[in-house]
């Protein structure tokens, strides 16, 4: 079993400090939206987890967090997919150890999800155009996801 990294431990209480995120469910689908605490302005909507619910686990079919466009917000990105799929995790009731899945560009790969060493992910095979389809692993950890919270009416956003 890992242990969630120091990274991790520092990361996430600072994405915590000037950000929020929300979420809506709709059966075996949950949209986070991610708002600035400072501005109550909203960064991100595109944030979409999908259950498998035959190999139950996580696919994540969005993650476009845009926080490279606040000051100061390196490696949060991070800490807010960790953040998600841990929340997502637990709120479909799945076990440790649940495969994530996701499609992705070869850069992308590279330069973040292969970075992400608590999922372990790996390229499960490439597509056409640069495009690689990742498989990995979700370790639950101690970690606390009691401020996000539920929103009922997404348009209410």
């Amino acid at each position: 079993m890992s242990v969630i990294s120091g990274f991790m431990d520092v990361q996430i209480p600072l994405l915590e400090q000037r950000f929020s995120l929300s979420y809506f469910r709709d059966h075996t689908c949950i949209e986070y939206f991610l708002e600035s605490r400072e501005r109550h302005e909203q960064i991100s909507k595109n944030l979409i987890l999908s259950w498998d619910t035959i190999k139950q686990g996580l696919y994540v079919s969005k993650f476009y967090p845009e926080l490279f466009r606040e000051a100061s917000s390196r490696y949060l990105s991070a800490a807010c997919f960790y953040l998600m799929i841990h929340h997502a995790v637990h709120e479909f009731h799945l076990r440790d150890e649940c495969p994530v899945w996701l499609e992705t560009d070869t850069g992308v790969f590279r330069d973040f999800y292969a970075k992400l060493t608590e999922f372990n992910f790996h390229v499960a095979f490439a597509r056409v155009g640069e495009k690689v389809c990742l498989s990995g692993i979700f370790h639950d950890q101690p970690v606390c996801s009691s401020g996000i919270f539920k929103v009922s009416d997404p348009f209410d956003l």
